[in-house]
């Protein structure tokens, strides 16, 4: 993963982070916090951790994959055709 790439990755995660702990923050201190409003937090906040984790760790292993078997990233990275190719497949 590129620096810049994290950098953004950091940014999104401590907006997340920064959201849910203002929500729960607010349940609690209202003083009449509906548990099952609180469980639906959590819920809805694990859910969206795990889905988080699952595609640091599936952006990461890609990536080792990748510069293990050189032919794979050859396979997996755009391609653009070439201005002769395009010519080509003109005429």
């Amino acid at each position: 993963m590129e620096p810049g790439d994290m950098r953004e990755y950091y940014a999104y995660v401590k907006r997340v982070t920064a959201i849910h702990h203002e929500a729960v923050r607010r349940l609690i201190d209202s003083g009449e916090t509906d548990p099952h409003e609180l469980a639906a937090l959590f819920e809805d906040t694990a859910n969206l951790y795990l889905d988080i984790s699952e595609g640091l760790r599936a952006r990461l292993i890609s990536e080792e994959v990748r510069s293990l078997f050189p032919a794979v990233r050859q396979l997996t990275e755009p391609r653009f055709p070439s201005k002769n190719l395009v010519e080509e497949r003109r005429g």
